[in-house]
């Protein structure tokens, strides 16, 4: 177990450099985009490509989505987040690779509107007003109108234009409904759903990973593409990676793999303050028959020693599934 625990990390820290090191790339892209058109579209393009193959290309190793701060720099991108989910569920979709491509560019680039929304808006963790909301919905109709002056094709257009709409009409800009929204859009406007609920502008109403699945299929499921859900849900777990867990023997423990076969018996590690955290315990519940999780625990209600021991990152981890190594299946 050791040992197993031992390789995970090293491989965790492996992606979670070519995390750090592709969120810089997409603050380059983000900056450049206007004064570089071109140049910055090219760049765009290849960042798509290492994000899939640095990064989604190994099921068995974790891809950590961080909202922490290092060395004074801010790693968490909201875009980035959102294009490698999107990427995800490509995958897992099967999605032609011809199409990849266009995905990514319009993950990576579907709140570029948004830079035509004054910030007081943006940045507002009040409700927003009537006109206020009117005006934050422009931002769809901003993005299409600057990616067109961009050069950027029409799949990631429709991507930019169509990333809000609802599958039961209840989105915006055109209150589409159902298989009229583009299947790329689709894709996208669940991942930037999801990440949305997780990290949201005023963290005070973050959703634990588990909590955001939840409400998204029990209580807004008609507003989703059932399979593109369905998808998420299994791809992610009951108990997404990076959910912490009360297990029924006392124990409490991080949620780190998710069994697809099993989702409610991840791989969890365990707190133990007379283990090395660089030896912590790593427990398959699959193979536990006794042992099952009890609840999922809010992180801010977790004691400090506990959570950094368990992880060192404040927000959201997403995990591959190691069962889909065995599976023979790509993600």
């Amino acid at each position: 177990m050791m040992e197993r625990v031992r390789v995970q990390r090293e491989a965790a820290k492996r992606i979670e450099n070519a995390f750090v090191v592709t969120a810089n790339s997409v603050r380059e892209v983000e900056k450049n985009i206007f004064s570089k058109p071109a140049e910055t579209l090219q760049s765009a393009n290849q960042l798509v490509s290492q994000i899939s193959d640095a990064i989604l290309s190994a099921p068995e190793l974790a891809i950590h989505l961080m909202g922490d701060i290092t060395g004074g720099e801010e790693l968490y991108f909201h875009s980035l987040n959102v294009t490698m989910l999107s990427l995800m569920l490509a995958r897992d979709l099967g999605v032609p690779k011809e199409a990849v491509s266009a995905l990514g560019l319009g993950a990576l680039f579907h709140d570029l509107g948004k830079s035509e929304i004054p910030g007081r808006i943006l940045l507002k963790s009040a409700s927003l007003t009537a006109a206020e909301q009117h005006l934050y919905e422009m931002h769809c109709e901003y993005g299409l109108q600057l990616a067109r002056k961009l050069g950027f094709p029409p799949s990631v257009l429709n991507i930019i234009y169509q990333h809000h709409e609802m599958y039961d009409g209840s989105g915006y800009p055109q209150r589409l409904q159902g298989e009229s929204i583009n299947l790329l859009a689709r894709i996208v406007g669940l991942a930037n759903f999801y990440d949305g609920l997780c990290n949201p502008v005023n963290m005070a109403n973050a959703l634990m990973p588990h909590e955001a699945l939840s409400l998204m299929f029990a209580r807004l499921r008609s507003r989703f593409d059932s399979r593109l859900l369905q998808l998420m849900i299994r791809r992610l777990g009951v108990y997404p990676p990076g959910t912490i867990v009360h297990l029924s023997n006392g124990a409490i423990g991080m949620v780190a793999t998710v069994n697809t076969h099993l989702p409610m018996k991840p791989v969890v590690v365990l707190y133990d303050e007379s283990v090395p955290r660089d030896e912590a315990i790593l427990v398959d519940l699959s193979l536990d028959s006794d042992l099952s999780i009890t609840k999922a625990i809010k992180p801010a209600l977790v004691p400090r020693q506990i959570y950094q021991y368990l992880s060192p990152r404040k927000l959201v981890s997403y995990y591959f599934d190691a069962q889909n190594k065995q599976d023979g299946k790509s993600t």
